[in-house]
C-alpha cells in the first residue's frame, strides 16, 4: 500500500489564511507599541538632557540654559551662558560648540515637543530653574500622534513623567 506524506494544498491554504488573520491584528499591536517606546525614549531624553545640564551649571558653579528647537525643531541642547550677550544671543549659538555645552539631542522620529511659551531653561549655578517665556513648574508636552507624555520640571530642578 502507497503511503501519502505532506499537506494538500487545502490545508496549506488555511493555514496561511490563519497566518494572515493573525498578523493583521497583530500589526497594529505591533505599532502602537512601537510609537509608544518612541515616545517614552523622547521623554527620558529630555528629563535626562534637563537633569544633566543641571548637574554641570552646580559641579562647574556656572550658568546654563536648556534650549529647546536648537538648532532645529525637535531637538533640544544644553548650552553654558558665557555672560557675554552678544555670543550666548547669537543667531547661530545653537550650532556653534563652547566647552562645557551638550551635544544636541535629537527626538525619535515622529515624536514631538512642545514647552508651551518657553524657549529655554536657564539653571543657576545653585541648580535653580527659571524659565524663559513660561513660568515655573514648566510642563514640557511629547506628543507621538494622539499619544503624549509630560516632563514637568519644578524650580529645583525636580522632573516628574505623566503618564
Amino acid at each position: 500500500m502507497l503511503q501519502q506524506r505532506g499537506y494538500s494544498l487545502i490545508e496549506l491554504l488555511i493555514g496561511l489564511g490563519i497566518i494572515g488573520v493573525m498578523s493583521a491584528i497583530a500589526l497594529p499591536l505591533i505599532l502602537e507599541s512601537s510609537r509608544r517606546s518612541d515616545l517614552w525614549t523622547g521623554a527620558e531624553r529630555m528629563g535626562a538632557l534637563i537633569r544633566q545640564t543641571r548637574l554641570k551649571a552646580i559641579s562647574q558653579n556656572r550658568s546654563y540654559r536648556v534650549r529647546f528647537d536648537c538648532p532645529a525643531a525637535n531637538q533640544a541642547r544644553g548650552l553654558v551662558l558665557t555672560g557675554v550677550a552678544a555670543v550666548d544671543n547669537a543667531a547661530n549659538r545653537c550650532n556653534a560648540t563652547i566647552n562645557g555645552d551638550s551635544e544636541i539631542v535629537q527626538m525619535p522620529m515622529g515624536v514631538t515637543v512642545d514647552p508651551n511659551d518657553a524657549t529655554e531653561l536657564q539653571v543657576t549655578p545653585r541648580g535653580v530653574f527659571t524659565a524663559v517665556g513660561d513660568a515655573i513648574p514648566l510642563t514640557i508636552t511629547m506628543g507621538y500622534g494622539t499619544a503624549t507624555r509630560t516632563v514637568t520640571v519644578s524650580a529645583t530642578g525636580q522632573i516628574t513623567f505623566n503618564p
